[in-house]
């Protein structure tokens, strides 16, 4: 097996920290009052965010409204009175911190270095295409990644876990004969699909979850940054650069 390798990172939740957005806006939205359980919070609401994903790209619920929906649902799941002004409230909240987004060191070193090593890096993410696309501009990721490297699943027309989205990726990075890396959070969209398509594994979980129950495990699982960029740069070409 070749010692080339290459990388795809999923956004939300493997780049930043969605709940450090996530938390205060919700917190914000209710005047100040606190989240009894965060973790809770934030693992219901990527369920109804995923939900909610389907729904609009499906075409049968507009953006905006699906993003209402799915902090009203989470809210409603908790049992915590939650109105639809707040909710509208929330969304601004959240957008708005959105607009600050910043690569923590760990995650600003990986990317330097691996673009010094000149190894090939792209982006793969479900969600409205311009949205998640502003995200990477935001990080200022072009300064490493390529934007034509970026594969949103609305633009292309296919999702993960779906192996089509991957074998994109190959394509638009160039991938020949390189061992390649999907580096996310979604243990069913990154993991499974990246398995699925044939390509190495590095699970972010920042959350702690567990492995769900009869499924292979991934190549490398990190609960940290640092624990992540100490497993990039131990990797193949990085670890003699």
């Amino acid at each position: 097996m070749t010692d080339t390798i290459a990388l795809v990172f999923d956004i939300d939740d493997t780049l930043y920290r969605q709940i450090d957005l996530l938390q205060p806006a919700c917190e914000e939205a209710m005047g100040g009052k606190k989240l009894p359980d965060p973790e809770l919070f934030y693992q219901i609401f990527g369920k109804r965010s995923y939900e909610m994903f389907l729904e609009s790209s499906a075409g049968r619920m507009e953006l905006h409204q699906s993003r209402i929906c799915r902090i009203m649902k989470t809210m409603e799941d908790l049992q915590i009175p939650f109105t639809e002004e707040m909710a509208e409230d929330f969304q601004r909240r959240y957008k708005e911190k959105q607009q600050n987004l910043k690569l923590s060191p760990a995650l600003a070193e990986i990317l330097e270095r691996c673009k010094a090593a000149g190894i090939r890096m792209g982006v793969i993410s479900n969600g409205p295409d311009q949205h998640q696309k502003e995200k990477c501009h935001i990080m200022g990721l072009e300064q490493w990644i390529p934007m034509e490297h970026v594969l949103v699943s609305e633009g292309v027309g296919c999702a993960k876990p779906e192996s089509e989205i991957f074998r994109m990726a190959e394509q638009r990075l160039g991938i020949t004969d390189e061992t390649v890396y999907m580096i996310g959070d979604s243990f069913a969209n990154d993991m499974a699909g990246a398995m699925n398509a044939g390509w190495k594994t590095i699970w972010v979980n920042y959350h702690g979850y567990k492995l769900p129950e009869g499924a292979k495990k991934p190549d490398y699982q990190v609960k940290t940054q640092e624990e992540l960029r100490n497993v990039i740069l131990g990797l193949g070409d990085l670890r003699t650069f």
